[in-house]
C-alpha cells in the first residue's frame, strides 16, 4: 500500500524528510501551444510577448528580425571647380548673389563690421576692400590675427560659441554683403552648390591661417617681411588686381604687430629689401611698394627659410 501511495504522489525536488511538511502546491497547468500570429497584426512589446505565450487567447508576436531594404545611396558627379582663382571667386560671388540676394553696405577706413563679444547672427562677404581681424588679450593688448580681402568671408569664427571672438575693422574704403546666418543655413539645405561655397570658404580660411602661422614661426625677420609681401601680391593677383604695385593699407606698427616684430625691425627689413633691389618704394610714400620680380622675391624667401633650417639643424 505504501508503494502504491508513493507512485501516485507527484514528483518533488524536496528531500524525503521534508516531503511530508511541504504545503500542497497548486495544480500544474500544461502550457498551451504557441499561438500562430495573425497576418498584419501589430508587433507587441517584449512583456506582451511573454504574456501572450503563457496566456490562452492571446497571439504571440513574430520576434524574428525583419529584413530591411538596402540603403540607397546616390553618388553624384564630382563637382568641377574652376582652376583659375579669379574665375572661381567670380563664380562664388555670382552664386551668392543669385541665391541669397544679400544687402550690400559701404564701409570706410576704421569702420567696425563687428566687435568682440558681440552676439553672432550674421556673416559677411567682402566685395571690395581690405579688413583686419583684431583680438584683445585680458590685459588689453591688441593683436592682428588675420587679413581679409575681396572674396573672403567675415564672421565664421563666431559660429562655435555664438559670439564674435575678435573685431573686424576696415583698413580702407570697401563694400561687404550682409548675410543672416539662418538664411545661409536654409540656402545650404536647399542648394548643394551653396553648401559647397560655404565649405570652400571655411577651408580657405583654415589654410590661410596655417600658412601665416608657419611664416611667423619658421622664418627669420627679413624673410618674414618678404613672405608677407609675396602673400599680399599673390592675393592681389588672384583677385584680378595688380600684383607688382602694392598699396599697404596698414601702418608699420600694424605690420609689425601682425608679423610679431617691432616697428624698428620692420623698417630695417623693408629698407634692406629696398637696397637689395627686391622692392622699390613709390613716390607717394613708403606704403607704395613695387615688386620688380615676384619670382626673385619668392626665391629670396625660400633661400632664407633653407638657411635658417640649416642653422637649426647644426645647433
Amino acid at each position: 500500500m505504501h508503494s502504491a501511495i508513493a507512485l501516485a504522489s507527484p514528483p518533488s525536488d524536496l528531500p524525503r524528510d521534508r516531503l511530508r511538511d511541504a504545503p500542497a502546491g497548486r495544480p500544474r497547468v500544461a502550457p498551451s501551444a504557441k499561438p500562430v500570429p495573425r497576418e498584419g497584426a501589430a508587433p507587441l512589446s517584449a512583456t506582451a510577448a511573454i504574456v501572450a505565450c503563457t496566456t490562452p487567447g492571446l497571439i504571440a508576436p513574430d520576434l524574428r528580425p525583419q529584413a530591411r531594404p538596402p540603403l540607397q545611396v546616390t553618388v553624384s558627379e564630382p563637382r568641377v571647380v574652376s582652376r583659375d582663382p579669379q574665375q572661381r571667386m567670380l563664380e562664388v560671388m555670382r552664386t551668392i548673389r543669385d541665391i541669397l540676394q544679400p544687402a550690400a553696405k559701404v564701409v570706410r577706413a576704421g569702420d567696425m563690421v563687428f566687435r568682440a563679444s558681440q552676439p553672432f547672427s550674421t556673416v559677411y562677404l567682402i566685395n571690395a576692400g581690405a579688413f583686419k581681424l583684431v583680438s584683445r588679450s585680458l590685459d588689453g593688448r591688441e593683436q592682428i590675427v588675420s587679413l581679409k580681402f575681396r572674396g573672403d568671408w567675415l564672421g565664421f569664427s563666431g559660429i562655435a560659441h555664438g559670439r564674435h571672438p575678435c573685431d573686424a575693422v576696415a583698413m580702407d574704403t570697401g563694400n561687404i554683403s550682409i548675410i543672416p546666418y539662418d538664411l545661409l543655413l536654409q540656402a545650404c539645405a536647399r542648394y548643394p552648390e551653396m553648401m559647397a561655397v560655404v565649405h570652400e570658404g571655411m577651408s580657405a580660411e583654415i589654410t590661410h591661417e596655417r600658412q601665416s602661422l608657419m611664416s611667423v614661426c619658421t622664418l627669420a625677420s627679413l624673410a618674414r617681411v618678404a613672405e608677407f609681401l609675396c602673400a599680399w601680391a599673390r592675393s592681389m593677383h588672384q583677385r584680378g588686381l595688380r600684383a607688382d604695385e602694392l598699396t599697404l593699407r596698414m601702418t608699420r606698427a600694424d605690420l609689425g604687430n601682425y608679423l610679431g616684430m617691432t616697428l624698428e625691425t620692420v623698417s630695417r627689413c623693408l629698407s634692406k629689401l629696398n637696397r637689395e633691389g627686391l622692392i622699390l618704394f613709390g613716390e607717394r610714400g613708403r606704403r607704395q611698394i613695387s615688386i620688380p620680380s615676384r619670382e626673385r622675391l619668392e626665391q629670396f624667401v625660400i633661400g632664407g627659410s633653407m638657411a635658417r633650417g640649416k642653422l637649426a639643424t647644426a645647433a
